[in-house]
């Protein structure tokens, strides 16, 4: 029995999305292991990401444009 309400009820739902009938422990392990590695991925593909637009913007084939980018940032432009 999970005494933390919060982590009881988002057992129940992997359980009610997977089907599975893995016992707490079980199950608490297997998404720890399995999260972690996902995150670990995601942060790869991040920093992947930022050193191919790092890489397009030093040969030159992606163009900047601060003016536009100073506009985006005003607080008026959140509004439009």
């Amino acid at each position: 029995m999970i005494a933390d309400g919060e982590l009881a009820g988002a057992l129940e739902r992997v359980r009610a999305a997977t089907g599975t009938r893995e016992a707490d422990a079980t199950l608490v392990r297997r998404l720890a292991v399995e999260g972690s590695a996902a995150q670990l991925a995601a942060g790869r593909e991040r920093r992947a990401a930022a050193e191919e637009l790092f890489a397009a913007m030093e040969d030159g084939g992606f163009e900047l444009d601060p003016g536009a980018i100073d506009r985006l940032n005003e607080p008026s432009a959140q509004h439009r």
